[in-house]
């Protein structure tokens, strides 16, 4: 008998607002701009052996704003930027559909726009990372709301949407609805510094094999 390897842990990105500079319903690659220090956060997710995976909603495609080729081109670009600054995306997983979109076999509720979990757990069985403390990262409520339905953690970051809010004006809007990161800071470095603090980058789970 022998121990199951630990298996590391992964930090879920949202990518506009967070990683990238926020302009609406991006989809054009020369628009894509990293928002400061981002690229050196990342990377030291990497070193400290986190898996990273960017998670994103395109409801853009849906509505009929652009194609999927469009938005993968954006992809191809926010981590090819990173990748040149020495940072490593793992995974990147998105959702094209909305309740309300103009493409009918892409209206409709489904498990994957976030607060739902399937992209995360994609980008899990990608990375072959554990979703045990897993950590979501985002500018929107929906991103805390994912790390809440999958008992990980959430950390807000106050780019993107979130500068339209003070920081006491969205913690007493998210007390009155019951959603509550483990934490709200300024930004994605401050948000990696807030990680590397409090959360492990493997799981301490312990399990054996038969050999």
């Amino acid at each position: 008998m022998r121990k199951k390897p630990s298996r590391r842990r992964i930090v879920l990105l949202d990518r506009d607002g967070t990683i990238n500079v926020e302009k609406g319903f991006l989809a054009d690659p020369a628009g894509v701009q990293l928002i400061p220090g981002a690229a050196r956060a990342i990377a030291k997710l990497n070193r400290a052996g986190f898996a990273v995976a960017i998670v994103t909603n395109q409801s853009g495609i849906g509505r009929g704003m652009y194609t999927r080729e469009d938005m993968h081109a954006t992809n191809a670009r926010v981590v090819g930027l990173l990748r040149k600054a020495g940072a490593r995306i793992d995974a990147v997983e998105f959702c094209p559909h909305h309740p309300e979109a103009m493409i009918p076999v892409l209206r409709r509720v489904c498990r994957c726009r976030k607060p739902g979990t399937l992209m995360a757990r994609r980008a899990a069985t990608r990375t072959g990372a554990t979703l045990k403390d897993c950590v979501v990262v985002g500018d929107r409520l929906n991103d805390v709301r994912m790390g809440i339905n999958l008992k990980g953690r959430a950390v807000l970051v106050l780019t993107g949407y979130g500068r339209a809010h003070s920081l006491m004006a969205r913690r007493e809007r998210m007390k009155r609805d019951g959603t509550i990161p483990d934490a709200i800071v300024k930004d994605l470095p401050a948000a990696v510094g807030w990680i590397l603090k409090n959360v492990q980058p493997r799981s301490s789970a312990k399990g054996t094999l038969r050999g």
